[in-house]
């Protein structure tokens, strides 16, 4: 009796050996491979929340939005959108503009290098977002691995950009969440963009967008003349 309660035993303890090795190799797959050239489909103009409705602006901000809207409909552009002074255009307004962008996927670092002005990004993998960090056009950027879903976490903005093209503003308190996950054919990527800017918006709220790979393509050189618009050159 005592010989066959250790057999029994003993084969219990082989086949939990045998099941958590093939987890743990589950749990070291490697992440989905994001490298290559990207572009957004259906570049909105003006940000809404996934569900179609306007994002929630709180009094003040509502008003700036108003001058913006009432400033691009005289022409006047240049009195909230830097891009018109090759400024950047800020997050996430750089990830929904109608030009190609790059994404290099290393293991500490995810770099994304956009066509418009050669825009350089980084997303440090598996860091803590700095507690103070200095006001940035970009901010700064930190990412992880939810399962198959690259997560991006920036703060640290300034407050000179805007984030759509409608002229939608945030604060210096903006915190951005990214959330892309790839298709199972890998020729498109899905994202979510949560703002969370508690100055300028009274909630939370996300956004979405849809990018498709751009197999071949290279970025050109594009450089942005200061008050003489945009030189590129391919």
């Amino acid at each position: 009796m005592r010989r066959a309660e250790f057999s029994w035993a003993l084969l219990g303890a082989l086949l939990a050996g045998m099941f958590g090795s093939l987890i743990g190799a589950a749990r070291a797959a490697p992440p989905p491979d994001f490298t290559g050239v990207w572009s957004i489909v259906d570049p909105p103009h003006a940000l809404k929340t996934v569900d179609g409705s306007p994002p929630p602006l709180t009094p003040s901000a509502r008003a700036v939005y108003e001058q913006h809207v009432a400033a691009a409909k005289r022409g006047d552009r240049a009195s909230f959108d830097g891009t018109t002074r090759c400024l950047p255009p800020g997050l996430p307004r750089l990830m929904l503009v109608d030009e190609p962008f790059e994404i290099l996927e290393r293991p500490q670092v995810i770099y994304f290098i956009f066509q418009l002005n050669r825009l350089p990004r980084r997303a440090y993998i598996g860091e803590k977002l700095p507690e103070d960090p200095d006001p940035l056009w970009l901010g700064y950027s930190v990412a992880h691995w939810d399962g198959d879903t690259l997560v991006i976490e920036s703060a640290g903005f300034n407050d000179m950009t805007v984030l759509d093209d409608a002229g939608l503003p945030h604060s210096d308190a903006l915190h951005l969440t990214e959330r892309y996950r790839l298709s199972r054919d890998g020729k498109h990527l899905n994202a979510l963009f949560t703002i969370d800017d508690p100055k300028d918006y009274t909630r939370p709220w996300t956004a979405k967008a849809e990018y498709v790979k751009r197999p071949g393509y290279e970025i050109p050189e594009e450089v942005c003349m200061d008050k003489k618009g945009r030189l590129r050159t391919q």
